[in-house]
């Protein structure tokens, strides 16, 4: 009885959490420790745990928090590594949610979601009509909840989240369908509004690969023809959404630059200078890195020796502007290695619903292309949302049958 009392509790604060997401950081921090603690003391935890072994998903990721804190006996600052590794304590949300969240609860979890979503997109008009400036939010930067880089993701994974929905909608015909299509737009229009190019480009980028995986058991006419539609309505919104446009436009020119100029005074030129710098550091220390706390002193140091040009422009870098470059200069190529096992577990999963195996392609492919423009396990909240995003998915898997009906 008690288990069930607190199993109760732990569903509850995953949908609060979902909802706090895209709006309000206390109640994430705090929704999510309780999260953590009650799931280490309920009194089922030993079963849990031995279904646990057999969940890919979680084994992955204890290999990855396993090596980020054996990598601070060779990092040159194991205090400030193990601050950094303490975030990583979030990934426990993977397997305590996969293993106590219930159908009715996730799927509440997923409304809250988008709710929470939809009401920071309605700040953005606010703050751009109303002419609102506090501190970095301002007509140019209507995020209103968090940095526009966060917001960013979580712009681009409720999008493809309600996508994968819409999409199980259409082929159960549901009545609601409507309504998801409008939401949808409301939500891509925050995504194109926000300034972070990290989410757009994930979400882009993410499309090529989930519409033909939504497709697949479709005939090749028909693949085709989405797949126009898809492209065209992309290249309308690239050309009409100004904002947008140039947002994206203004990239392609830095990156042009600095590749073929050396122009790194500019928001890319700095993130390719700051590439060149780790490509050296991963040449030095290929297999395991410079230890988590190691690799910006590593970094600063090498801007001194080695790169006297780029030091003005990236020396106040607090991390790469990439989770590869990140975790390859913090943990080498075994550090690579164990975060992509969490994804190739995560897209091999066996999932009994066809939306929630949908869901892990966009989740998944969402933060594949995203890292290439951020470090996101490295930010509260979409390391937060990876996890619970990830929880929930997992908690379709097989592995978890019998515990989904003990705690029906």
């Amino acid at each position: 009885m008690r288990a069930r009392s607190v199993n109760d509790v732990i569903n509850a604060l995953v949908v609060v959490l979902a909802f706090s997401l895209p709006l309000y950081r206390a109640w994430v921090s705090l929704a999510a420790t309780l999260i953590l603690i009650l799931w280490f003391f309920q009194p089922d935890l030993k079963a849990r745990i031995a279904r646990l072994g057999h969940h890919r998903l979680t084994l992955a990721v204890l290999v990855f928090i396993a090596l980020n804190l054996i990598s601070l006996f060779w990092s040159e600052d194991p205090g400030g590594g193990f601050t950094y590794w303490r975030k990583y304590i979030y990934l426990f949300l993977i397997p305590a949610v996969a293993t106590s969240v219930r159908p009715a609860f996730a799927r509440a979890a997923f409304i809250a979601y988008i709710g929470g979503t939809l009401l920071a997109v309605m700040m953005m008009p606010l703050v751009i009509l109303g002419n609102i400036h506090i501190r970095n939010i301002h007509p140019e930067n209507p995020a209103a909840t968090m940095s526009h880089l966060d917001f960013s993701m979580i712009l681009a994974v409720a999008s493809l989240l309600i996508l994968v929905h819409l999409a199980s909608s259409f082929a159960e015909r549901d009545r609601g369908t409507t309504l998801w299509v409008l939401l949808f737009g409301l939500v891509i229009g925050g995504l194109l509004i926000n300034i972070g190019r990290s989410g757009q480009f994930a979400f882009v980028a993410t499309l090529s690969m989930l519409v033909p995986f939504l497709l697949r058991r479709r005939s090749w006419i028909f693949r085709a023809g989405i797949l126009t539609v898809v492209a065209a309505v992309l290249i309308t919104t690239y050309v009409v959404v100004t904002p947008f446009h140039e947002r994206m436009e203004s990239a392609f020119v830095e990156l042009h630059d600095a590749v073929t100029e050396g122009q790194i005074d500019t928001n890319q030129g700095k993130r390719v200078a700051g590439l060149a710098v780790g490509l050296e550091m991963v040449k030095a220390r290929p297999f395991l890195g410079t230890g988590i706390g190691g690799n910006m002193i590593e970094f600063r140091r090498l801007l001194e020796t080695t790169f006297p040009q780029f030091r003005e422009a990236v020396s106040w870098f607090p991390h790469f502007h990439n989770q590869y470059m990140q975790v390859a200069t913090e943990l080498g190529l075994a550090g690579l290695a164990s975060m992509l096992g969490i994804f190739a577990a995560l897209f091999t999963g066996k999932y009994r619903n066809p939306e929630f195996q949908a869901a892990a392609v966009a989740v998944g492919c969402a933060y594949l292309f995203g890292f290439f423009g951020d470090p996101f396990l490295h930010k509260q909240l979409p390391l937060v949302l990876f996890a619970l995003s990830i929880g929930i998915i997992s908690s379709d898997d097989v592995v978890f049958a019998e515990v989904e009906n003990n705690n029906a």
